[in-house]
């Protein structure tokens, strides 16, 4: 019994382990960016940035004309999703919170099952499989509550990347032709590289019904 159960708890810290690698990866309280460091340091990798092409058919006016992408557009993006990160930080509910509660169901629906293969082998003390797949379950289930967590995380920062971007076109007139699409699976999106120096034409703007601003 005993080393059914430090098996079964060696098994939870080996997970548990490998969950809180990444755990909370993608929030940070107070981002590199918002204290002008652009090198990339504590980005969330939470979005895919995606440019307007040019040369578009049947649209004269975009021959030629791509969205500009350079150190500047670059800053702006990382200084956004960083200022994003740091409100969610002080809102958004702990991660350990949401895989003990996940943790805890599939811990019992593990040990049921467990508790239920045992019965069918003659003279297997069912009691040991029930516990064993009570800890074996827990694991499991730090690893499901980790990655829902982390796909949450990721939503919430990609999308508030997408909202305050799209005020800040609106409002600033920067970012023209960048756009922004939430990643919510595994692992972390990356920044293109700048493709355009930053005294390079930039697309003009538009209102939010395609046509010039008055003047």
């Amino acid at each position: 019994m005993k080393s059914l159960v430090l098996a079964a708890f060696a098994a939870l810290s080996l997970l548990g382990g490998c969950a809180s690698i990444d755990a909370g990866g993608n929030l940070h309280k107070d981002p590199a960016a918002l204290s002008g460091d652009y090198s990339g340091k504590d980005f969330s990798g939470s979005f895919a940035v995606v440019k307007l092409p040019a040369n578009i058919p049947g649209v004269p006016e975009s021959n030629g004309a791509h969205a500009r992408w350079s150190d500047t557009e670059i800053q702006q993006v990382l200084y956004l999703d960083a200022d994003c990160q740091k409100q969610l930080f002080e809102q958004l509910p702990g991660w350990a919170q949401a895989i003990a509660k996940e943790g805890g169901w599939s811990a019992l629906a593990v040990a049921v099952g467990e508790a239920g293969f045992a019965s069918a082998f003659p003279g297997a003390e069912t009691v040991r499989y029930f516990l064993g797949g009570l800890g074996y379950g827990a694991a499991a289930g730090m690893n499901t509550g980790r990655y829902r967590q982390d796909g949450a995380e990721k939503g919430s920062i990609g999308y508030c990347v997408l909202l305050q971007a799209w005020e800040a076109k609106a409002r600033y007139h920067i970012l023209q032709g960048i756009n922004f699409v939430p990643w919510y699976g595994n692992g972390h999106t990356t920044l293109p590289e700048a493709t355009d120096a930053k005294a390079a034409p930039s697309l003009p703007y538009v209102n939010a019904i395609g046509e010039p601003p008055a003047q």
